[in-house]
């Protein structure tokens, strides 16, 4: 379930997972692992194809769904959003 604090740290490191990696605290790796970090790039790369206008309609709906499934509070689906 990914959380405004999974949005931080990901913001954090500009949505480089290698910084991540390389540099992020025992406290931030505990926090975040590969699973998360994997499904926000996901969820931004889909939302920026939304955005373009490049996905079907079906896409938008699955996408929307997935984020609302992984999310914790609506708060948290517009983050995601933000950074996209």
């Amino acid at each position: 379930m990914i959380t405004l604090k999974h949005i931080e740290i990901y913001r954090k490191y500009c949505g480089d997972g290698d910084g991540f990696i390389r540099c992020a605290t025992k406290e931030e790796k505990t926090i975040m692992d590969y699973k998360d970090w994997s499904l926000i790039d996901t969820l931004v790369e889909d939302l920026s194809l939304i955005k373009k206008g490049l996905v079907s309609t079906s896409f938008i709906k699955l996408t929307e769904e997935r984020l609302k499934e992984n999310s914790d509070s609506k708060e948290t689906v517009e983050a995601i959003k933000d950074i996209a």
